[in-house]
């Protein structure tokens, strides 16, 4: 089936090992899910910031090693996303499931509980409903 595959690929104008699918911008959801998911990186730095003016410098290790490993993984996961990646595809499913639950949990204590809660919900259904975003991530 993969030489029959790559035959017909290559047969329509594509190349063999189906790295034209890559080229290709991404379906308007999956964009705009990977420019929210990249711009959650800005939380991590935000909180950063706010600790480097509020406190002493002694116990900042930690807080950078958070705050890098946050804006990694929101950065990489929004790249991923992008460029068509299964794995990003869960990363980014499974922080809005948490980011859902978060704000669900402060929805009572805090004012803001809904905002956590409508970006998770937002992200995770960008990636999960739309049928150009299921065909995205469907052949990588």
């Amino acid at each position: 089936m993969g030489i029959d595959a790559d035959r017909n690929r290559t047969a329509n104008g594509g190349s063999p090992d189906g790295s034209d699918r890559i080229s290709s911008p991404p379906p308007a959801p999956v964009l705009l899910a990977a420019l929210l998911v990249a711009a959650g990186a800005l939380v991590p730095l935000g909180l950063l910031v706010l600790l480097l003016t509020e406190y002493e410098a002694r116990n900042l290790v930690p807080a950078l090693l958070l705050a890098a490993v946050g804006v990694g993984v929101c950065a990489s996961t929004g790249y991923g996303l992008w460029r068509g990646w299964r794995g990003s595809r869960i990363v980014a499913v499974l922080l809005g499931v948490l980011l859902l639950l978060s704000g669900l949990s402060s929805l009572g204590s805090s004012d803001f509980g809904f905002l956590p809660m409508a970006y998770g919900a937002l992200v995770t259904l960008l990636v999960l409903v739309p049928a150009s975003a299921r065909a995205w991530f469907r052949h990588s």
